[in-house]
């Protein structure tokens, strides 16, 4: 999965731009909606944890998710600005690419 470890990696750069908020925070995940919220059905239908942050700040965990739902080679991931479901009552979830042109951060992703 070259692309997943190169939004790994833009995750890691893209960091210090949340280091202040916990409430926030990065993941990756299928661009296309249908495969976007059938990966998180998978996650909710699992057995483990129902807290999207912690199964989906974990890299490695996403990774295997994304192996075991099917996304493999062939889906276009992009990496998501969410907010924490441990300290946060409402679920604000965008792509980095809308959270960069909201904030007007000077981040080249």
């Amino acid at each position: 999965m070259h692309e997943f470890d190169h939004l790994i990696q833009k995750m890691k750069e893209f960091r210090p731009y949340l280091d202040e908020n916990k409430m926030l925070f990065t993941y990756i995940a299928p661009k296309d909606r249908e495969k976007f919220f059938k990966f998180l059905g998978n996650i909710y239908n699992s057995s483990a944890s129902h807290s999207l942050y912690l199964r989906l700040s974990n890299p490695e965990v996403v990774r295997k998710l994304l192996e075991d739902s099917g996304f493999t080679e062939d889906t276009e991931l992009e990496i998501y600005v969410s907010a924490n479901d441990q300290f946060a009552a409402q679920w604000m979830n965008k792509s980095l690419k809308q959270y960069i042109e909201e904030k007007g951060i000077d981040f080249t992703y």
